[in-house]
């Protein structure tokens, strides 16, 4: 685990009509089920409120298209701030959403879907899965979903109207499974034969050995990479797919007062050090059992050589600290985009033959 990130909490809350009264509603994608999403990203909430004086309510959704149905049905007097996965660029428009920004971690602006199995699978290859059970996210999902059919697809299996919701002929599909479940349900299951998912969620069950010299963009773009087979059981990689532009944070077009291009300038110009949350904060909003040496080194930024390792944890407090790491704020800065730099993705479902519209 990398020693940055941020997160924390923020309240429930509905969507806003048109009122005065210094709320925005922040919707947000279900990227991964086991992360409490809104314990995730309170650095950022807090900043904003801090400068400008307004309340973030965070909206969670329970789907990448509940994401999008929050941010079309978002008319004058909304205010909609959404980070949403790079499929809600091309799916909503320009007279829908206007982009923000893309979100950057740790330097890297591009990131990869992948395909894994166990290593006792007999799955050597891709065209391997024919007949097999894969677990992924929906189409919904860039690198969970869209990308995991397109590698199925670019290596001859059939995949039938799968992408639409319907069935592949290869393969039997368990669609509609968060990144991090799906693995889970590769680890767990006899009867999954391969896992979908972003590179976040299966690159740290990767050894180092089978990325580097094999998947060589992976390898240098990815800062995943540093956590390559730090975590058990071991999987295999079987594919990757072409880069990816990462997450966008998006606004409601028809949302044109002046604090939101404030807000907006605002967030891309934030730093990785701003997002870092107190790790004593985060421990105790999550109940976690860390010793407290453990948390003043790894709060302070001169102490370099930083190893959970040196702290001699029970198995307990090692899975408080995966928890830990897990909450930590995925990006550390927000940078220019525009809707042009997610034509990738349209490029993607414009290869599976399918639009928008029917995801």
């Amino acid at each position: 685990m990398t020693k940055t990130g941020a997160v924390g909490t923020v309240a429930l809350a509905g969507c806003l009509g048109d009122d005065d009264d210094g709320a925005i509603t922040w919707v947000m994608n279900p990227a991964e089920d086991t992360i409490d999403i809104e314990v995730q990203y309170q650095p950022l909430f807090e900043l904003i409120e801090d400068e400008f004086d307004v309340e973030i309510e965070g909206l969670p959704t329970q789907s990448y298209s509940g994401t999008s149905e929050e941010l079309a049905r978002a008319g004058d007097g909304d205010r909609i701030i959404a980070d949403t996965s790079p499929g809600a660029v091309p799916d909503l428009g320009p007279d829908e959403i206007d982009v923000v920004g893309m979100r950057e971690a740790f330097g890297a602006e591009l990131y990869f879907g992948t395909l894994v199995t166990t290593p006792d699978s007999g799955i050597n290859e891709v065209a391997d899965l024919q007949g097999e059970s894969v677990a992924m996210a929906d189409v919904g999902s860039v690198s969970g979903g869209m990308a995991p059919m397109w590698m199925l697809q670019d290596s001859g299996l059939d995949i039938g109207n799968a992408p639409e919701g319907g069935s592949a002929e290869d393969f039997t599909l368990r669609s509609g499974v968060a990144h991090d479940l799906a693995v889970e349900e590769l680890i767990e299951s006899d009867t999954v034969a391969a896992a979908g998912a972003g590179e976040f969620a299966s690159i740290p069950h990767v050894p180092l050995d089978q990325i580097e010299g094999e998947y060589e963009d992976l390898y240098e773009i990815s800062p995943e990479v540093e956590d390559a087979g730090t975590e058990d059981p071991e999987l295999q990689l079987l594919d990757v797919s072409p880069s990816i532009p990462r997450a966008p944070i998006v606004v409601n077009t028809a949302w044109e007062e002046d604090i939101r291009f404030d807000i907006e300038e605002f967030m891309r110009d934030v730093t990785p050090e701003d997002l870092q949350h107190d790790p004593f904060d985060l421990a105790d909003e999550l109940n976690l059992d860390l010793p407290e040496e453990l948390l003043e080194d790894y709060a302070d930024p001169d102490y370099e050589e930083f190893d959970v390792d040196d702290y001699d944890l029970s198995d307990d407090q090692d899975d408080d600290w995966s928890d830990f790491g897990d909450h930590e704020l995925w990006f550390s800065g927000i940078i220019e985009a525009t809707h042009e730099d997610y034509d990738p993705v349209n490029n993607f479902a414009e290869d599976l033959g399918i639009g928008f519209d029917e995801i």
